[in-house]
């Protein structure tokens, strides 16, 4: 299959996905050819937790067809959205051990892997989308790569995320106080935890699989997520203010076993990379069209409110004691690093 999602019902994928993961992770689940089928199609399957309809899916999806051409059809790409593979703790956990080939997360998600990465995640550290791509492409990947080898992690790519922002179905944010007592969920990350709590915020960390089931029964009052997620998730029907706060500006990185990427050839790899460039270039280029069209969507179905410049300088303040919080478990050269790179020009 050349790039495009299984239609597989996800109970029975799952099932078998944790099946492999369980067991030890051999060449054929990992999609590496052996001599005696070195002429068949290598496959590896690219686990997603994204809906079918995003545009991370058609990144993913163009990913494929380009590397099968690339390839004159020897690499194929089958991609599973929808979590299909499992949660992204899962599918993250079984690409390091192999028993998944490629997944994607944002830096939250695999800083329990590699710690220094929960620069990304600490609130208002990203001054400009422009200044996010150079970063990446620069110095701050070429560190982020070596952060990933020594995972067991061969980072290929990066799709943009965008801003994210706070929602919620109790009251419009308009200052850190706004905050106080809500019951939001974030991911499961300290870094995101104590930045609410220092809003004044009590933070739930669950899986985004179960956000719409927890809004609709109260579990939690809020959340905080990029707009063309909020979208296609659907969770504008279980929320109801919307407050553009852009706490994150966040990324998907896209990774793939290092064992496996180490086994490849130094033409396949040349290939990975070329096609993953040529999505990624769409994916950064589409992206910022695709939040605009979210944003103008949301205000049509939700109360919408701006932050102003000066309120927004009140919940820098009132999180910036979160960096001093981490410069220890991040480490202060990589945070540095990361300011440096990510701040004003």
């Amino acid at each position: 299959m050349n790039g495009k999602h299984r239609d597989v019902r996800p109970g029975l994928a799952r099932r078998e996905f944790l099946a492999l993961s369980a067991g030890a992770a051999g060449a054929s689940s990992l999609g590496i050819a052996s001599p005696a089928i070195a002429q068949r199609a290598r496959v590896l399957r690219f686990g997603s937790m994204m809906p079918a309809d995003s545009i991370y899916h058609r990144a993913c999806v163009m990913f494929g067809d380009e590397l099968a051409k690339l390839s004159s059809q020897k690499i194929k790409i089958e991609v599973y959205p929808n979590s299909q593979l499992g949660s992204i703790a899962e599918m993250l956990s079984a690409v390091q051990v192999g028993s998944l080939p490629i997944t994607l997360a944002v830096p939250a998600w695999y800083s329990k892997f590699m710690k220094p990465i929960d620069a990304f995640t600490l609130p208002y550290i990203v001054s400009s989308v422009d200044r996010l791509r150079p970063a990446i492409d620069g110095v701050l990947g070429k560190e982020i790569a070596k952060l990933g080898e020594a995972a067991g992690f061969e980072i290929i790519g990066y799709w943009l995320v965008g801003g994210r922002h706070i929602v919620n179905r109790v009251r419009p944010i308009n200052t850190p106080s706004d905050c106080a007592g809500l019951k939001l969920r974030v991911i499961n990350s300290q870094v995101y935890i104590q930045s609410f709590r220092a809003l004044g915020a009590n933070t739930v960390a669950m899986d985004p699989s179960e956000l719409y089931l927890a809004l609709q029964q109260g579990v939690v009052d809020g959340f905080e997520y990029p707009l063309p997620d909020l979208v296609s998730y659907k969770l504008y029907e279980v929320s109801k203010y919307l407050s553009l706060d852009n706490h994150t500006t966040d990324i998907f990185i896209i990774s793939i076993n290092k064992g496996l990427w180490d086994e490849m050839a130094a033409e396949e790899r040349g290939m990975v990379s070329q096609a993953m460039r040529t999505a990624m270039d769409w994916q950064w280029k589409t992206q910022p069209d695709e939040i605009a069209t979210a944003l103008g969507k949301l205000r049509t179905l939700m109360q919408v409110n701006d932050i102003t410049p000066e309120n927004r300088e009140l919940f820098i303040k009132a999180t910036r004691p979160v960096y001093q919080q981490f410069q220890g478990s991040i480490g202060k050269d990589f945070l540095d690093l990361a300011m440096r790179e990510l701040g004003p020009a």
